[in-house]
C-alpha cells in the first residue's frame, strides 16, 4: 500500500464533525448567494456588510467543529506516536488561526 492509499483510507475527520460542517457550510453557501443578491439588487451597504458579518460568524463555527477535531483526533494520535513534530504543526496552525 502506498502513502497515498494511506491517506486516502485514512479518515482525519471524524464522522459528527464533517457531518456538522457540512451542514454548516451549506448554509453558508446559501448565506453567500444571498449577499450575492443583495449586492446584485444594490441593498443597503450596512445590510450587506451585517450579512457578511453572519457568514464570516459561520465559517468560525465551522473552523472550531475542524479544530477541535484536528485536536482530539490528529494532535493525541500523533503525541500517542511520539511525533515530536506535531508541536510545531500545532504552534503554526494556531497563530494561522487565531
Amino acid at each position: 500500500m502506498t502513502d497515498s492509499e494511506t491517506e486516502q483510507q485514512r479518515q482525519f475527520i471524524a464522522p459528527e464533525a464533517a457531518d456538522d460542517a457540512l451542514v454548516r457550510l451549506a448554509k453558508i453557501g446559501g448565506q453567500v448567494q444571498g449577499v450575492t443578491r443583495m449586492i446584485r439588487e444594490g441593498r443597503y451597504c450596512v445590510d450587506v456588510l451585517d450579512q457578511i458579518a453572519s457568514v464570516q460568524k459561520a465559517l468560525d463555527g465551522v473552523s472550531r467543529t475542524v479544530l477541535r477535531n484536528y485536536l482530539e483526533r490528529c494532535v493525541t494520535d500523533a503525541i500517542k506516536d511520539d511525533d515530536p513534530l506535531i508541536y510545531d504543526e500545532l504552534m503554526q496552525v494556531l497563530f494561522r488561526h487565531r
